[in-house]
């Protein structure tokens, strides 16, 4: 054989065995893959026995899913990978809420697991084929080169060209092997900036160190700072305003869940532990930029969701108190109406039981409005609607001016009792002495309607109390108007504020969430 036959042929081996390598180092991250998430489907599975034990008032037994669950006497969380007859099995220890615990068991197996091991062997076996044939090919090419050289003949061409030709030829294949690799890593580097910056969560990425390495356009938004500005910053000093969910984020080394309300907004926060330092966990004497792990937080804001929530209990709520109250005000009408009955019938003393029939008629028609009070609000009619002209009338009937906005609001609710809303609210403006009533759309996810008087305004004491039935500060006023306006706006799917407690003029945000 030729020199420098045998000197592409070596050249070829080794460029095999690096593309066999690399392959095989591929399906060893592929299995620790998989073993890594039959493990976390194991723990999520143990999670859910758990919690169908303790939703159905059994003790925790048997699973289809796990070959062993055995009792503990006690349990810390704990996760680890055990070795046995049949291959690695991993082992979960759950704790119980009496002390005790449960060890979940199951061998790490499955179809790709398998797959991904058979390719591993045969790929290691290429490995070694290959460097046992570079071994030979290079004892072989060194014995060639030890050799008396022939002379060559006339026109031949010198073996130095020819080695250099087919090097020449070699590193023209690396070059495009190495550039098609980084062609594919900078096409997954892009989608993955993709998925990053149009994800809607917010992303927060902290290194082991804790430094801020992406914060993403939605976490930009959520805490109004940009990232140039948290770039490489600890989290506590890039989140200044939210010092408790720093911590959380920092805290524990592994996956959690926690809400955190901060006055405006209320957010949600996942925080998944990524990778471990070099020295695991933290321990005495070891530097936190090498004891802890990264962290990836996912962040959102779920102030809308959570005011849903309490507009849908607050509604069964006053539904629960309706149906309590409709039988008591019933039997106390029917006692009135027997007070009432034997009043007008004495006769001694006209000025005393004008008196009584007075106070027995004021009660009853109190009893009346809370009977109406207490009725469930039924078929709720959902059209596209404009509240501006349903207001306009609410208004001139209490012989209000209005003052509406140039813009028009459409809103998917029910005419009538948006009308009865704005009636009860236009009669509470001219009864506090209100001459005008001053109006504001927000057009939005959650629409919102803003209503103004220039009365003389609630006193912040009586902020909380106004919803309330049968209060009034208004003397032989029922105290049933606000209280009818709460409980049909939170029948609607919205929600109704005072915002300006204790100042001239009373001024009440609605805002509608479905």
């Amino acid at each position: 054989m030729r020199r420098s036959s045998l000197f592409l042929l070596l050249v070829i081996e080794i460029l095999a065995l690096f593309v066999f390598e690399n392959m095989r180092a591929l399906f060893t991250t592929l299995e620790k893959n998989e073993r890594e998430a039959i493990i976390a489907h194991a723990d999520l599975q143990a999670e859910l026995h758990l919690l169908r034990a303790l939703r159905d008032g059994q003790p925790p037994g048997r699973s289809k899913y796990f070959d062993r669950v055995t009792p503990l006497h006690r349990a810390e969380p704990d996760q680890r990978l055990v070795a046995a007859d049949d291959g690695l099995r991993v082992e979960i220890r759950k704790p119980l809420a009496n002390g005790r615990g449960l060890l979940f068991s199951r061998a790490v197996r499955s179809p790709q697991l398998r797959s991904f091991q058979g390719m591993k062997k045969v790929l290691s076996l290429m490995v070694l084929f290959l460097g046992l044939a570079i071994a030979a090919s290079g004892i072989y090419f060194m014995v060639l080169l030890r050799r008396k050289k022939p002379e060559p003949a006339p026109g031949a061409g010198s073996p130095l060209q020819d080695y250099l030709v087919d090097l020449k030829s070699a590193q023209l294949e690396l070059q495009d092997l190495v550039a098609s690799q980084r062609r594919a890593s900078s096409e997954q580097e892009q989608l993955n900036q993709s998925i990053i910056s149009n994800a809607r969560l917010g992303m927060i990425y902290l290194s082991p160190g804790g430094r801020v390495e992406i914060f993403n356009p939605a976490a930009q938004e959520l805490f109004g700072r940009g990232f140039a500005a948290v770039k490489n910053l600890p989290l506590a000093e890039a989140l200044p305003d939210h010092a408790e969910l720093a911590r959380f984020i920092l805290a524990g080394d592994r996956k959690s869940s926690c809400e955190f309300d901060s006055g405006a907004t209320i957010l949600a926060v996942d925080v998944v532990p990524v990778g471990a330092g070099r020295d695991g966990p933290a321990g005495a004497g070891a530097p936190p930029d090498e004891a802890m792990k990264g962290r990836l937080a996912l962040v959102r804001d779920v102030s809308d969701e959570r005011q849903r929530e309490r507009v849908r209990r607050q509604n069964d709520n006053l539904i629960m108190l309706g149906e309590m109250a409709a039988s008591l005000a019933h039997e106390v009408r029917n006692s009135l109406g027997v007070i009432l009955g034997y009043s007008k019938a004495m006769s001694g003393e006209p000025e005393k039981t004008a008196k009584v029939v007075r106070e027995v008629q004021f009660v009853t028609e109190m009893m009346e409005s809370f009977l109406r009070f207490a009725r469930p609000v039924e078929k709720i009619a959902r059209k596209p609607v404009d509240p501006g002209p349903l207001i306009a009338a609410a208004a001139a009937a209490q012989d209000l001016a209005v003052e509406l906005p140039a813009g028009r609001l459409e809103l998917q609710s029910d005419p009538l009792l948006l009308h009865v809303v704005f009636t009860n609210l236009a009669m509470n403006a001219r009864q506090a002495g209100a001459g005008s009533l001053r109006v504001e759309f927000a057009s939005a996810a959650a629409p919102v309607i803003v209503l103004a008087d220039d009365g003389q305004g609630i006193a912040a004491a009586n902020a909380d109390k106004i919803w309330l039935p049968f209060f009034s500060s208004r003397d032989k006023g029922t105290g049933m108007g606000l209280a009818t306006v709460k409980k049909i706006v939170s029948a609607l799917g919205a929600d109704i504020q005072l915002l300006n407690p204790g100042e001239p003029g009373a001024k009440f945000k609605i805002t509608f969430y479905s």
